[in-house]
């Protein structure tokens, strides 16, 4: 049949190879697109709520007052509150943020002392 295993997987690397070339040159100005797309439409990037790992996805909030610092101890939690206020139809105000804020820190610092 005039199967060449070798040349099969040379031909497979070399496709990876460029494959991934392509993605890489491809990704950066789709990237750079959508973020100019979420700027024009009014949204802040908010680098307190985004996880410290590569894979974790980028916050961007319609009003920049609710990026605060004190919440990026409890990302998580946060991301459920805003997703639960987005459900429900509802624009979050800074002071409530800052009291669910407050209540999930002392739950967090109660938690981590009961040991």
């Amino acid at each position: 049949m005039g199967f060449d295993i070798k040349l099969t997987l040379t031909n497979a690397f070399k496709s990876a190879i460029v494959g991934l070339i392509v993605l890489l040159i491809l990704s950066i100005p789709t990237n750079l697109v959508i973020e100019s797309n979420l700027k024009s439409k009014g949204y802040t990037y908010c680098s307190w709520y985004t996880g410290s790992s590569l894979r974790a996805p980028d916050v961007w909030l319609k009003n920049d007052e609710l990026c605060l610092q004190d919440g990026s101890v409890i990302i998580n939690d946060i991301a459920d509150w805003f997703e639960q206020k987005n459900q429900q139809g509802i624009e979050p105000s800074v002071d409530e943020l800052k009291e669910f804020i407050k209540e999930a820190r002392k739950k967090r610092n109660e938690y981590i002392n009961r040991f």
